[in-house]
């Protein structure tokens, strides 16, 4: 089975599972629970999700300057809301392409260098994610299932972690001329991250950059929390710190057009710890991708239309682009 076909396996997975949710909450229970939303609190989550696209577009231009390019911060938050917009628009993922795309023609940046600065902000984000999942297991309050369910999910990701890393360790050993095909992608690939650690560890404004993404974080966990008080549901702060840890695993695992059903199952699962109604949750996992999706959409659209911006000419660029960042990663 090739990687097209694994890929629309997966997806037709996650749909199915979400069909399945849907067809066991009534919809009578699904508007009861909207019904009762407090939309002061959905007003704010949807203000701190355009917030975090900044934070992140601001820690993405950080980047560029420890390699002195000076990109612009409303080109980069522009590419953020283009490749966001991109992947709604086009089937599977090309929205990271589409976001190197634009920077790179905008800004008149070699494609190859906001490709790297891609990488970068991507290996920043995945380490500090990695950061929020050990403190949560090991400093957050938790108690009953909830504890012993996320500890089986820290205990896997941490053995995943430390088996993948030795098979990589002794599988990539020896002259790269002397490795087998698979083998030598996988020095490749062990030799581009560790490039890719030492690029960033050597950065001057390191300091910041892990900041902004500390904050990126903690605002993702916070427009979930803000999404809990406006359903009225009276949870422990680290409920959103999980909700927030589990949805990402599940969006790592498999991509969907614009995270449809994918989303909504990770919430509706981390929330059903908490003993959270499956309308309730199912309610609040949809409301919240609305915020999250439309308003960034919309704006995404406003900055294909005031630049010109053609993302019809410019998918096949963005494919091998995309292409290309799944290569290095």
């Amino acid at each position: 089975m090739n990687k097209m076909k694994k890929t629309w396996l997966m997806v037709l997975i996650v749909i199915s599972l979400f069909v399945l949710v849907l067809y066991k909450v009534r919809p009578e229970r699904l508007l009861a629970a909207v019904a009762g939303v407090n939309w002061l609190w959905v007003g704010v989550a949807l203000v701190l999700n355009i917030a975090n696209i900044g934070v992140e577009s601001l820690r993405w231009q950080q980047l560029f300057f420890s390699m002195e390019k000076r990109p612009r911060f409303k080109r980069v938050f522009g590419a953020f809301l283009v490749g966001f917009f991109g992947n709604i628009l086009f089937p599977l993922r090309v929205g990271d392409g589409f976001r190197v795309y634009f920077l790179s023609r905008q800004e008149k940046i070699k494609a190859a260098d906001v490709i790297w600065t891609f990488l970068l902000d991507r290996i920043v984000d995945i380490l500090f994610f990695l950061v929020l999942i050990g403190v949560t297991g090991l400093y957050f309050p938790l108690s009953g299932e909830t504890e012993k369910a996320f500890h089986l999910l820290l205990l896997a990701l941490s053995l995943s972690v430390v088996v993948a890393s030795s098979l990589a360790y002794l599988f990539s050993r020896g002259a790269l001329e002397n490795l087998s095909g698979w083998r030598k992608r996988l020095r490749k690939f062990v030799d581009r991250l560790r490039l890719m650690c030492r690029s960033l560890f050597r950065a001057k404004n390191l300091s910041f950059v892990s900041a902004l993404a500390v904050f990126s974080w903690f605002l993702r966990v916070l427009i979930i929390f803000m999404m809990l008080k406006a359903f009225n549901l009276p949870l422990p702060f680290v409920a959103s710190v999980i909700a927030v840890i589990m949805v990402n695993l599940g969006l790592a695992a498999v991509n969907t057009p614009a995270n449809v059903g994918g989303f909504e199952v990770a919430l509706v699962a981390a929330l059903k710890l908490f003993a959270v109604d499956t309308g309730t949750a199912l309610s609040c996992a949809l409301l919240l991708h609305v915020v999250e999706v439309v308003p960034v959409f919309l704006m995404g659209g406003a900055v294909v239309i005031k630049t010109g911006f053609q993302p019809g000419r410019a998918k096949k660029e963005a494919r091998e682009i995309e292409a290309r960042i799944e290569e290095a990663l």
